[in-house]
Formats: structure tokens, sequence, C-alpha cells
């Protein structure tokens, strides 16, 4: 489904938005009870994933919703707000005490927290639709406004993004005959972590420091053939590329496979001893890390000008700026 704020050739099923909270953060308060992260871990992760007809809000570990005795404490795994419908649904479950009363109670203090966070934007009003929204950024901006007033100043310690996509057209980036292309219908887990501590760090300007790929399909074309899949790789701020998974295709891939790839990067053995680099005479896990070397240095120039070229793909956002990639340098 198209995005208003995404290129129509992107059909984005979800995103979600990762924050790590500290332990005992108080995330809301009503009368005697307290809904709060836990003090059994270090962190809990609050994952906020929107689709097109639905928010879910969910903790790991769960939300504690602490009574006094003899009431029994509660768990709050996670909360769902069917967009169109207005319906909240939350998933709340005793953890210990003597007396197991009180739960639609705490239910209701659920959907009141999510409440809590939804309103003063669109979606406090069903039925809701993200993908036409214009102002997509700033309803999520008001929706984390008012997670950290809910908490009385809550302090996140990191923050990441992921997003499942499937591509409706061909992308492509070259330098010269060698570059890359994602086929349409290929489809895309991109999971991005985000410098800043602090909304105001992650409204002002968001950088990115690590995205990890997982994608059906990623092709690598040198000398104008197309030579191997990549399957996983990690894009570091200002492009750097470091390549997990590969497969050799056509010829490469019905021959010596990795062997061939070695062959076909003559840059292996410059400046050494070819015989030394004979894939024969070295150990597997050394001929694929090799490879893998070069692929990254191989895509990593396409990647630079497929961002300097599509910089502003994106609505209200600059990819420059945020992969650290300028136009002199190539990285910042």
């Amino acid at each position: 489904m198209a995005w208003s704020f995404l290129p129509s050739w992107i059909d984005l099923e979800s995103v979600s938005l990762s924050l790590d909270l500290p332990a005992r953060t108080t995330l809301k308060r009503v009368a005697v009870a307290t809904l709060s992260t836990s003090a059994a871990t270090g962190s809990t992760a609050l994952r906020l994933t929107l689709a097109p007809a639905l928010l879910r809000v969910a903790f790991d570990p769960y939300l504690v919703i602490d009574l006094p005795p003899p009431l029994g404490d509660m768990g709050l795994q996670q909360v769902e707000y069917d967009l169109r419908s207005g319906a909240m649904t939350p998933n709340v479950f005793y953890t210990g005490g003597l007396l197991r009363v009180g739960k639609e109670a705490a239910e209701d203090e659920a959907r009141a927290f999510l409440r809590g966070l939804v309103t003063s934007t669109p979606m406090a009003i069903p039925p809701y639709d993200p993908t036409t929204d214009p102002d997509l950024v700033l309803t999520v901006r008001q929706v984390l406004s008012n997670l950290e007033a809910e908490g009385g100043g809550v302090a996140f310690r990191g923050a990441s993004l992921s997003a499942r996509a499937t591509l409706r057209e061909e992308l492509a980036g070259a330098v010269g005959r060698d570059g890359f292309r994602i086929p349409a219908g290929a489809t895309i887990l991109a999971r991005v972590d985000v410098e800043g501590t602090t909304r105001a760090e992650l409204e002002a300007s968001p950088r990115v420091k690590r995205i990890q790929v997982d994608c059906s399909s990623v092709v690598l074309r040198k000398d104008g053939v197309d030579q191997a899949d990549v399957r996983r790789f990690i894009v570091r701020r200002g492009g750097e590329i470091t390549v997990e998974q590969i497969e050799p295709l056509g010829a490469l891939g019905q021959a010596a496979g990795l062997e061939s790839l070695v062959r076909l990067f003559g840059a292996l053995a410059t400046g050494g001893d070819a015989a030394a680099l004979d894939p024969r005479r070295i150990e597997p896990s050394v001929v694929e890390g090799l490879v893998k070397e070069e692929i990254a240095r191989a895509l990593r120039p396409a990647l630079v000008d497929w961002v300097q070229q599509n910089a502003e793909i994106v609505v209200g956002m600059d990819l420059r700026q945020v992969f650290g990639i300028t136009e002199g340098a190539g990285v910042a």
C-alpha cells in the first residue's frame, strides 16, 4: 500500500519505532496503582508499530501494574488499537499476589494509557488512515511527546526503526558498468539504529548509525553482468558496507561459485602473490571473506551515488544528512 510520504513504488507493510526505557520508569500513576518498567532488567524495550489499520504498543519485558497487597500485581504486554473502529485490546495478566481481582480495571487503565499517547493527534478520531496522513511525521512526533509527558519526562536510552516493505518497481544504482539492482517484487526488512537518546535529538536531525538490510534479492552487477545476489548487508554512517550473505548467480553459481567470484574480482590479487589467493589453496571461510570484502567495495560507490541522486525521495527528509553522505568527500 502506498504511503503519502513515500514514493508510490514502495509498498510499506508496517513500520516500528523501538525505544529503550530505564528500569523503574513510571509511565502512568493512577490512585494507588502505578504502571512502570520492570526493576528486574536493565531496560525495557517499548515498541510502537504502525500499519495501515493498526497501532500496537508493546513492551519487552512487560510493564508492571503495581498494586498494594493483598491485591495481585499484573503485567501489561501490549495494547492494540484498531485505527478504523477505535477498539483497544490490551493484553493484561496476573503476575502474583493472593487476590486476583481488578483485571478489568487494569485493562481500562491500559486503554487510558494508549488514549493518552494518541491525544491531540488525528489517530484519536477513528477511522484514521496513516497512509493518507500528509503530516504523519508530525503525528508520530506528537505521540512521542505525549509519551514523554505521560511519564513525567521519560529518558530514552536509544532508538531504532524497522520496516517491512515490497518494491513495486526495480530499484537500481550504478557507477559505470558496476552497481546493484533490486528487482520489482523484492521484499525488504530493514532495521535502522539511530543516533540520539532524547526525543528532541531524534526529532531535530535523525542520523543513522547502522542499518541491517535483509532482502530477498539485491543483485550485484560487475562489468554490466549480474554476478551475485546479496541477501544481507550492513550499512554504517558514511555509506560503509559490510556484506553478510551472498549467493553467486548465473554461470558463476553453476560453476565454481565463490571460487569464480574470487577470480572475477582481480583486485584480490593486486600487489600480492596471485597463487597465494588461489581458492584451492586457502580455507573456504577465507575465500568467502575476501569475496564479501570486494563486493562491499563494489557496492559502496553505487550506494553513495544513489543517495546523492535521490536525497529527497522521502518527504521531509534529506537522505544525505541521514546517512552522513556529502556530495564532495562522500562521508560526513
